[in-house]
């Protein structure tokens, strides 16, 4: 017999510390701040494995009626901040940047959801023609996410049971996604909520705890050392993380407005460096330690005001916006979107 799944208002305190501290690490690194390399993608790989444990276990509780209900949830949570966070950069570009083929064509990745399958792979040839010179070239992971929150319901939900929600198939689909280096820890993430769907909370067990801090150390020194490569690693390092931390708990108003701040600072810590670079470059202070503090603490207030601005009044008020008619069109126009950028992106880079 299952165990009993996680109900959906299961909440999780550690995680909003959790997603604060990856979205700063996202920051420092792209402000020359961390220098190892691998900073930025190992803390969107943690977000990964943490969107697959937190979305697979609702959709492990989500019935094929009540998809147009997570799907409106999805968007009015992720589309918003996200269209008000391309619309500060693209406008900030417009304003600076000459307004080119190449420049539109990124715009329209960003637009669609696909600036992951389109856009990174030419930053290094094209980044002078991308907005804001690559500024916003981590929203590569927005679109990534997007495409999961499409196309994991498909296969959760209305899949028969015993193969969209086996541990064998999920199993295969992450040995397959790590083996080629596509999104391993977002599927490591929905087979841990599958096994906690099976057998209850195993990974708060005493032995799992300490076998999860193992697989932290071993894997944290194997990226240390590159053996095994990054890419096969990160992803476990992920999980164990994301499980490790997964301790029912009380919500804290400091935890949980730091955590609802995580995005829109992820989305926008460009904007910080950008200001104080530009107020301190005229004085020769642009790379000292203070002009790091300041763009860090602009940032944290400017991505704090449009958490309150922005998501915290969508998501009071969203609830009086749902019906099932806008929940199936929103979904309708996500995939329209994701397929628009793949056949206009195919079209494109060719």
């Amino acid at each position: 017999m299952n165990a009993a799944p996680a109900p959906q208002d299961t909440y999780y305190p550690l995680f909003d510390w959790l997603r604060i501290i990856l979205a700063t690490v996202v920051s420092l690194y792209h402000d020359d701040i961390l220098r190892w390399s691998s900073s930025g993608n190992l803390a969107v790989q943690v977000f990964f494995a943490l969107s697959g444990w937190l979305i697979g276990g609702i959709l492990l509780t989500t019935s094929p009626r009540n998809l147009a209900r997570f799907w409106f949830n999805r968007a009015t949570r992720i589309w918003i901040p996200y269209a008000v966070g391309l619309a500060l950069l693209l406008g900030a570009s417009i304003l600076r940047d000459p307004i080119t083929r190449k420049w539109l064509e990124f715009a329209f990745y960003k637009l669609t959801f696909t600036y992951n399958l389109f856009g990174p792979a030419q930053l290094q040839s094209a980044k002078r023609m991308m907005p804001l010179q690559g500024a916003g070239n981590h929203y590569w992971s927005v679109c990534a996410e997007e495409q999961f929150y499409l196309i994991a319901p498909l296969v959760l939900v209305l899949l028969p049971r015993r193969f969209g929600r086996s541990l064998v198939f999920w199993a295969a689909i992450a040995a397959v996604a790590i083996a080629t280096n596509t999104y391993g820890a977002i599927t490591l993430g929905v087979l841990a909520a599958i096994l906690r769907d099976r057998v209850g909370k195993w990974h708060q067990t005493m032995a799992a705890q300490w076998g999860l801090a193992l697989v932290v150390a071993l894997t944290a020194v194997a990226m240390a050392t590159g053996v095994p490569p990054y890419e096969y690693v990160a992803p476990f390092f992920s999980i164990a993380v994301v499980l490790l931390l997964a301790r029912e708990g009380r919500k804290s108003k400091v935890g949980s407005f730091l955590g609802g701040v995580s995005y829109p600072f992820y989305l926008n810590h460009w904007i910080g460096v950008f200001a104080v670079h530009a107020a301190l470059t005229p004085l020769g202070l642009r790379h000292s330690v203070l002009a790091k503090g300041l763009a860090l603490l602009a940032n944290l207030v400017i991505c704090s005001a449009l958490y309150v601005m922005v998501d915290r009044r969508v998501m009071a008020v969203r609830s009086r916006w749902f019906n099932q008619r806008l929940g199936w069109t929103l979904a309708a126009s996500g995939f329209a979107a994701v397929a628009i950028g793949v056949a206009g992106g195919l079209i494109l880079s060719h």
